[in-house]
């Protein structure tokens, strides 16, 4: 009679093992079934948890944070640009100067006068040009030189303390610049290259980050979303760094580094507390959810990385292209930023404060594009309709056709304001489609090395801001004729059409071979 039982269990024990593979696939979904049965809240639809859910997911707020990461990297740069205008004292220069060598290009419309398109600015320090190129590039070489870093960093010792250590460091500096500038020149160039070196090792520990949350099929949307922050950025500082610098509030221009930077810290702080270093280490997280981005991931995250392959990568075809691709994207974002408001200024001579204007438009529809080509390639890609390498590549030959198309219209366009102000929307709207485009498939490429890579891809493509300025004045040569530029456009857009014609014939969004090789042959070991 004592046997009994035990025949029992070894019966049940045996028919479990038949079907255990169906138990351990479902325990999680019935362990929280469990849960919210015995719950004494009040039943919730299937449609009100869903929405509810959508909303609060732990990869949404990742998501979100990063979001405002990017936003001060963007709002950063362009407060500092505009608050030079307002430190300096440019009261010597001929307010006529700039529109004496523009006589070969459009009339000048004189329903506004020199006095107001270029105002007399008495700031406070008189540096030279020379002084000032300096200031305003010493935060892009160290942006430059902390890429590969920091994503080493954020592979070796985590991508949460590289953005804490990151996001505080480019604050404190951005903090510091009024000081440093009443001190001296040469040590507001030292903190401007610290804020560079601090948000240098930002974008390379997000591709760590975003490898670790984000699920492969929604990848390029949330990252889409995130990237939209340096876009957002740009757009508020457009706005409000003017405002601040003329106004009275905290001494006018120091106001855009102590409130900016002091946001900055707010941030850091929020960063600190509520980002978790991936879904397996975050302590409110739901199984359902951290089983759907497990599953949804093509490499096991949650073991130490191996060394990267540094061969392998360096000698891979789709890396080249992919880089180039990314290249283009920097070329484009910099036409927007540094050198299409030299045209609109000197060739179809607008006021700076219409200038301002203009220049800040596009990026509106610019975000709206970010969404819209992120939202549609993630229903692509979850209706199987495309895989994830023909999403990318499909959106970067559209942001490369679209920006081609914007260009030569400004050409065709010549003096007329009105079709030129179009196009020119028109082609640096289309520059958000790179974002879930090629500015993701380093992360698609090698969720394992994506710091890595995305810092080497980077640190190259950085390039392109500083090399088309220079490039553009060669070409002007000082005198910025109507003819020189459009050489101008001609040479933008053979590059960006070509980046999208190569990332399409030899780049690749699929997982590469050396993603998991190292992996491999330390485990057989």
């Amino acid at each position: 009679m004592k046997e009994m039982p035990n025949i029992a269990n070894e019966a049940c024990d045996s028919k479990r093992n038949k079907c255990d593979h169906q138990i351990v696939n479902k325990l999680d979904e019935s362990s929280i079934s469990a849960d919210l049965a015995k719950s004494d809240a009040p039943a919730i639809t299937t449609k009100q948890k869903s929405v509810w859910q959508s909303l609060f997911q732990c990869r949404y707020i990742v998501t979100l944070l990063e979001f405002f990461v990017f936003f001060e990297i963007d709002a950063y740069r362009l407060a500092t640009s505009m608050s030079v205008v307002a430190m300096v004292n440019n009261t010597a220069i001929s307010s006529n100067e700039d529109l004496n060598f523009t006589i070969e290009s459009c009339p000048i419309n004189y329903s506004f006068t020199a006095e107001n398109s270029l105002p007399d600015n008495d700031g406070e320090f008189n540096w030279s040009p020379e002084i000032q190129g300096y200031v305003l590039g010493a935060g892009f070489m160290g942006y430059v030189i902390s890429q590969i870093p920091g994503g080493l960093l954020a592979e070796a010792y985590g991508a949460k303390i590289t953005i804490v250590g990151g996001l505080f460091l480019s604050s404190v500096a951005h903090v510091l610049c009024p000081f440093a500038a009443w001190y001296s020149s040469y040590l507001m160039i030292g903190m401007q290259l610290l804020r560079g070196l601090g948000q240098g090792l930002l974008p390379p520990a997000h591709s760590v980050l975003s490898a670790n949350w984000f699920p492969s099929t929604e990848r390029g949307f949330l990252n889409g979303l995130i990237m939209a922050g340096s876009v957002v950025g740009s757009l508020v500082s457009c706005f409000f760094s003017g405002a601040l610098c003329s106004s009275t509030l905290l001494g006018g221009w120091p106001s855009v580094y102590y409130i900016y930077g002091g946001l900055g810290l707010v941030l850091c702080l929020c960063v600190h507390f509520c980002l978790f270093e991936s879904p397996r280490v975050h302590p409110r997280i739901e199984k359902l959810e951290l089983n759907y981005i497990i599953q949804n991931q093509e490499t096991d995250l949650s073991q130490k990385r191996p060394p990267t392959p540094w061969r392998k990568i360096l000698t891979s075809v789709p890396v080249y292209a992919m880089t180039y691709a990314v290249f283009s994207h920097f070329w484009a974002i910099t036409h927007q930023i540094s050198v299409q408001p030299v045209y609109l200024g000197s060739v179809l001579h607008y006021p700076i404060q219409e200038n301002g204007v203009l220049t800040s438009i596009p990026f509106i529809f610019q975000a709206l594009l970010i969404f819209i080509g992120g939202w549609i390639s993630k229903w692509l890609i979850t209706q199987n309709y495309i895989g994830i390498d023909k999403a990318r590549k499909w959106c970067t030959l559209l942001y490369s056709l679209g920006y081609s198309v914007g260009v030569l219209g400004i050409y065709f366009a010549g003096c007329d304001r009105v079709w030129s102000n179009v196009f020119s929307i028109i082609a640096m709207s289309f520059i958000g489609l790179s974002v879930p485009g090629c500015m993701v498939a380093p992360i698609d490429m090698s969720p394992t090395f994506a710091g890595s890579l995305f810092g080497l891809s980077n640190t190259i493509a950085s390039s392109a801001s500083f090399l088309l300025p220079v490039i553009t004045g060669l070409m002007l040569n000082e005198e910025q004729t109507l003819a020189q530029w459009n050489n101008i456009f001609f040479m933008c857009t053979a590059v960006i059409m070509s980046a999208g014609i190569v990332f399409y014939a030899f780049g690749s969004a699929e997982v590469q071979p050396w993603n998991f090789q190292e992996s491999s042959q330390k485990t057989r070991l």
